[in-house]
């Protein structure tokens, strides 16, 4: 006799969550909170507005849970779910938001050589760049390079094709390559 110590799929979670057990929304919490918060932090915003728009997303995948229907994966439901409630907040805001860097540049100003990390600027430089890009370019990248997901996959999320995702990604990189470029040339100056 063998014993396995699998996990439920994601749908299978879901689908029991659907049905009246409640216990399972704790471990769709535990496995998709932090990516999900993640999905927040880099589309620009900060902690406490990402920590919000994690508690809003799960609210609404539990209102919404008897609309779930397991013919694409949870995770592009899920993660569907999360970009309307950063749809919302910012419809709701009326504005774009930009992570903060004054902590940051604080840092740098008081001691670069023993208090800052060589990659935390690179990190910021990079973060900032993204924070300039169209949520429609800024969304593909996030999705793409930080969780994974394949172009078919955001496709499926964002309701277009592949290829639609791939142009909206080359526009994202390009633009980086170009703001970035720039950026490093004025750092070189200084």
């Amino acid at each position: 006799m063998c014993v396995t110590d699998r996990q439920p799929a994601d749908e299978d979670l879901m689908l029991a969550y659907q049905r009246g057990d409640r216990d399972v929304f704790d471990e769709l919490y535990a496995r998709y909170a932090k990516p999900i918060y993640n999905f927040f932090r880099r589309t620009a915003l900060d902690d406490g507005t990402a920590d919000d728009l994690v508690q809003k997303t799960f609210l609404k995948l539990h209102v919404a849970r008897g609309h779930y229907r397991a013919e694409g994966s949870f995770r592009s439901w899920i993660f569907a779910v999360a970009r309307n409630v950063l749809r919302d907040d910012a419809r709701q805001r009326g504005r774009a938001r930009i992570k903060k860097t004054d902590e940051f540049n604080e840092q740098i100003s008081t001691d670069p050589v023993t208090q800052v990390r060589p990659n935390a600027e690179i990190e910021v430089m990079v973060t900032e760049a993204l924070a300039t890009l169209p949520l429609t370019q800024r969304e593909v990248i996030v999705l793409n390079r930080y969780h994974g997901m394949t172009y078919a996959e955001i496709g499926e999320l964002l309701g277009i094709n592949a290829n639609a995702v791939k142009q909206r990604a080359f526009q994202a990189m390009r633009t980086l390559r170009q703001r970035l470029s720039i950026d490093s040339e004025r750092s070189g100056e200084e």
